[in-house]
């Protein structure tokens, strides 16, 4: 029983000692509080009383008011304006009410809705959800007309108000609208260049020091603001708004004559890399952008790539000109007109008597533009599509750009390297056509496109500006000029001559490419009419190249597109300060190797003897031939081996003549023949 007694004892003493270390060690951190509690008051007080309490008194007092791009004030950032390359206005900013409400405010929500969707010209149904709602505050129409934010006021309607902010307006209405994009109505860039620059159009945000009241309400600022930080940085573009609606009429005109889905045209400047114009149809007006379907947005010229059709025989004749020495004279079998490779046949749509390199383009032969890929070999020829910047981007610095599709040559197939070399199992953007054939119009370089010129700050100064760049030297100048030459042999008695612009030398290509059908993956019976073209050829100024998607009846480049890229020209070129050459009478220099339609010669002079296919005697009497439907230079050809010279009133194809045809006259009896651009149509 003792040592029981003795062992409860003990516990009870332990547990006491525990007890007691327990209520010392809380005594300890109760004196500790105390003490920091007593040190804090005594800062407070004497040591750092006035600093302390100047700076709490500081950060319950004043604060930051944020001003612009995403700030909580009444003062919204204006987004800069786009303008074209001469300062005209292509997107600004303006002043619209936005008219709000404050539902519990209003007594009679009733008659209110009825009033407010009269004024706002807004569904009643819609007016009456918004006014039943028991939220604080609520936007009834957001940017609206000042028509009816001034019916609104009227009203006078207590718990009705309205805030002025800024609303994107486009002044040309469709005028380049897949080009610039649209704004929401947070004024944040949502598509085109609006979304791509929006960080430069958008505005800064500019935070004010001021004294707030007892309700955290701004009640004097303490800084004197630069609200210009709030405007947006203006954006000025290398395109030139009448060029761009020359191209967006011409578009439209021809889409409507032919029934066709779309249409896209661009205006480059060869020798500097801007775009002039870069039109589409179906118009899009980012004013109404809700009204239109997304694919109507669609910059096609940039985003979509095409199988380009015979355009690409160019680049296959430069390419084997450049690469493999072929010569302009140098004959090309066309295998009567078909050649099978494997179990496909290629064909032409017609033969060519006495086919050489350079007719190979002017009559658009699929058989001979494989010959002259064929010299090349399939490494060679990808190397020159490569370098022409097929296959990969230009850099245009736009949002979505195609590199469209060029396989290597590995995966090259036999007959599909022979429709690459005829524009088939190949796509390209119609910028990127428009690059290639400006390194054959500058002498061989292959320029960047670009858009923008310039973007400057809310004071004027460059944070931006564009210039030339030269990526790589595709082909020789020689080459080039060689290329040129075959391009206006293809207007003036090719596949393009519908492309004749009077007063000018012009060459092209046409392009005439079966689409595929999207269900069945193969090629169907819709096609793409396209042609590309450098005017003046002599001298080049502008390239233009036109595509125009599923028209009909009618689908050939030569017959649909090669007019719109006359169309385009004619009005640009003199708007350019390019003007046409005067006509002479005299004998024009026949088509020699150059390519040219060359000068006019006066009568007697010593160079009409020298002429090829000029008699070296001539018969006292002549019989006049039929020059009606000829060209010019073809007309000049057949009148001096006839012994007789042209006087022409213009230029163009002969329309009339003056002796008519089979009349007998005296050898060197002048022949005057009426032109025009229209030529006689034949099957």
């Amino acid at each position: 029983m003792d040592s029981t007694a003795r062992e409860e004892a003990r516990k009870r003493e332990s547990s006491e000692r525990g007890t007691r270390r327990r209520l010392l060690f809380l005594w300890c951190v109760l004196v500790g509080l105390f003490g920091l509690v007593a040190y804090h008051v005594y800062e407070l007080q004497t040591a750092e009383a006035e600093e302390h309490l100047r700076a709490r008194s500081e950060r319950q007092s004043t604060g930051n008011m944020t001003l612009g791009a995403g700030g909580e004030s009444a003062l919204d950032g204006h987004r800069g304006y786009i303008y074209d390359r001469h300062g005209y206005e292509l997107a600004i900013s303006v002043e619209t009410p936005s008219v709000f409400a404050h539902p519990r405010k209003i007594q009679d929500r009733e008659a209110a809705a009825v009033a407010l969707s009269q004024a706002l010209e807004m569904d009643l149904g819609e007016v009456r959800r918004l006014l039943s709602s028991e939220a604080p505050f609520v936007w009834l129409a957001r940017k609206t007309t000042p028509e009816k934010g001034a019916a609104v006021k009227a009203l006078n309607l207590q718990g009705v108000g309205m805030k002025r902010e800024s609303k994107r307006y486009y002044p040309g209405q469709e005028l380049a609208g897949q080009i610039l994009g649209f704004v929401g109505l947070d004024n944040v860039g949502l598509e085109g260049l609006e979304s791509t620059y929006d960080k430069y159009l958008r505005g800064s945000v500019l935070k004010i020091r001021g004294v707030r009241d007892s309700r955290n309400h701004m009640i004097l600022t303490q800084d004197s603001p630069r609200l210009n930080t709030l405007e947006g940085s203006s954006v000025e573009l290398t395109l030139d708004q009448y060029i761009q609606e020359v191209s967006e009429n011409a578009l439209e005109r021809v889409c409507r004559k032919f029934s066709a889905q779309a249409a896209t045209a661009v205006v480059l400047d060869p020798y500097t890399g801007e775009v002039l114009a870069m039109a589409n149809w179906p118009r899009f007006n980012p004013n109404r952008f809700k009204d239109y379907q997304k694919s109507d947005m669609r910059n096609r010229a940039v985003l979509d790539a095409y199988e380009p059709g015979s355009m690409m025989k160019l680049m296959t004749y430069a390419s084997a000109v450049d690469g493999a020495g072929v010569r302009p004279n140098d004959p090309v079998d066309q295998n009567r007109g078909k050649i099978t490779i494997g179990s496909h046949t290629i064909s032409d749509t017609h033969t060519i008597p006495n086919m050489v390199a350079e007719t190979v383009v002017s009559e658009s032969s699929n058989i001979g533009a494989y010959h002259l890929a064929q010299k090349l070999g399939k490494e060679g020829f990808y190397r020159y599509l490569r370098r022409f910047g097929f296959g990969e981007k230009t850099g245009i610095r736009i949002a979505g750009e195609s590199a469209g599709i060029l396989w290597k040559p590995s995966k090259w197939a036999e007959v599909m390297f022979a429709n690459i070399a005829f524009g088939h199992g190949i796509s390209v953007s119609p910028i990127q056509i428009a690059v290639a054939v400006g390194a054959i119009a500058n002498g061989g370089k292959r320029m960047r496109p670009w858009l923008i010129r310039e973007i400057r700050d809310q004071d004027g100064h460059v944070i931006e500006r564009g210039a030339p760049l030269a990526v790589e030297e595709v082909i020789s100048e020689k080459t080039a000029a060689t290329v040129r030459r075959a391009m206006e042999r293809v207007v003036v008695e090719g596949t393009g001559m519908r492309a004749w612009v009077d007063g000018y030398r012009v060459g092209g290509k046409t392009g005439t490419a079966q689409k595929i059908d999207p269900r069945t993956r193969a090629y169907g019976n819709q096609y793409m009419a396209n042609f590309i073209g450098i005017a003046p050829i002599d001298d080049p100024n502008i390239v233009v190249v036109v595509m125009v998607d599923a028209p009909k009846p009618q689908h050939s480049g030569g017959f649909v597109a090669a007019p719109v890229f006359a169309e385009i020209v004619t009005q640009v070129l003199p708007y350019r300060g390019v003007f046409p050459k005067s006509v002479e009478d005299g004998v024009m220099d026949p088509f020699e190797a150059a390519g040219a339609r060359g000068r006019f010669v006066e009568e007697g002079s010593p160079e009409v003897a020298r002429r090829p296919g000029r008699p070296a005697e001539c018969p006292e009497l002549v019989e006049v031939p039929d020059f009606n439907g000829k060209t010019l230079w073809m007309a000049v050809e057949e009148a001096q081996s006839a012994c007789l010279w042209i006087k022409a009133e213009n230029s163009g194809y002969v329309v009339s003549q003056w002796p008519s045809a089979g009349t007998q006259v005296p050898s060197h009896t002048r022949v005057d023949v009426s032109l025009r651009s229209h030529y006689r149509q034949t099957p």
